[in-house]
């Protein structure tokens, strides 16, 4: 915008009694020319928003920015106008005139520029803006706190889908999935530190007669109740699982083949002396084996499997350990 535009359009303030004020009305008739009562006055409303722009010598103006208005107001441009300036004096004194004329004809070219360039440079002087930086603080402590948030709840529900992915909804126990994954880990420990490790397979005898008889709901319950009773009669480190229908699975860990056919005995009787709300008694066939130099953990449980047969072949009831390792 030229600078006829900017004083026709906007109030702009300039000293009552100023030459400049005048040379602008004279030279822009429209101009919307606004007296202040001083230089601090209206660098003071411009700063306020109350004129848009304030007029004054370049020296006078740069001093007294530099002096109370730094880093709020700047010098943005000129005005296509130049002021004469001039030094008056008395004519009752007349020696000053003498003494001003000397005084003016000694000042050096390099002097003028050094008095010049000392009232007319403004430093630029940044302060640092607490209010921003706080506001700034503040929505990125927002947007860390949502995230946060997010990423425990995510993490917590990926947490619960991976335990409800590996847990037998009926009985609570390990599902079939967790219970490889466990076998896996145990036969990586045996082939690596040689640490024995036991498998017990055992299924519930007659197990149709009871849903038969009693119906599901109350199968439903005997299986929740036997998943109660091996927990309470095997060791901490030791893992059970559902290995699908009425059929259960314990994993050892540090147990050769005599020790794991214990923990089935342990467990027989146990369940021997149980009795099962409606039920009554109820019995179950185990098979047990155990980890090998010659046998992977699927051959173990293939092992352990057709010992469970067996002991049901020879009437149910009772443990078999395997005999094939």
């Amino acid at each position: 915008m030229t600078t006829s535009g900017i004083l026709s359009t906007s109030p702009s303030g300039v000293v009552k009694g100023y030459a400049i004020g005048e040379q602008l009305r004279a030279k822009y008739p429209n101009a919307n020319i606004v007296e202040v009562n001083s230089i601090s006055d209206g660098l003071e409303r411009v700063e306020s928003g109350e004129l848009y722009c304030y007029v004054d010598n370049l020296m006078v103006i740069a001093e007294q920015i530099q002096k109370e208005f730094t880093s709020v107001i700047k010098i943005s441009g000129r005005v296509d106008d130049k002021v004469a300036l001039a030094i008056g004096t008395r004519n009752d004194q007349p020696e000053l005139l003498s003494i001003f004329d000397k005084l003016i004809h000694t000042v050096t070219p390099e002097q003028e520029q050094e008095i010049y360039n000392r009232w007319s440079s403004v430093k630029q002087e940044m302060g640092f803006n607490y209010t921003l930086f706080w506001k700034i603080f503040g929505v990125l402590a927002f947007i860390a706190g949502v995230f946060s948030v997010h990423y425990y709840q995510l993490r917590k529900y990926n947490q619960r889908l991976l335990v409800l992915s590996e847990t037998d909804k009926l009985t609570g126990l390990a599902n079939r999935l967790k219970l490889d994954k466990m076998l896996l880990e145990q036969e990586q420990l045996f082939v690596r530190y040689q640490i024995p490790c036991g498998v017990i397979i055992f299924d519930i005898d007659h197990f149709k007669t009871v849903n038969d008889t009693y119906g599901h709901p109350v199968g439903d319950q005997v299986l929740k109740e036997m998943a109660q009773l091996i927990r309470e009669n095997i060791r901490v480190t030791d893992h059970v699982g559902r290995w699908g229908g009425e059929e259960f699975l314990i994993i050892a860990p540090s147990s050769n083949r005599e020790e794991t056919e214990q923990l089935a005995d342990k467990l027989l009787s146990a369940l021997r002396n149980h009795q099962f709300d409606q039920v009554g008694t109820v019995t179950a066939s185990f098979g047990v084996c155990a980890l090998r130099h010659e046998l992977s953990a699927s051959k173990v449980l293939s092992l352990a499997d057709k010992a469970l047969y067996q002991a049901k072949a020879e009437g149910r009831n009772r443990v078999i350990s395997c005999v094939s390792e």
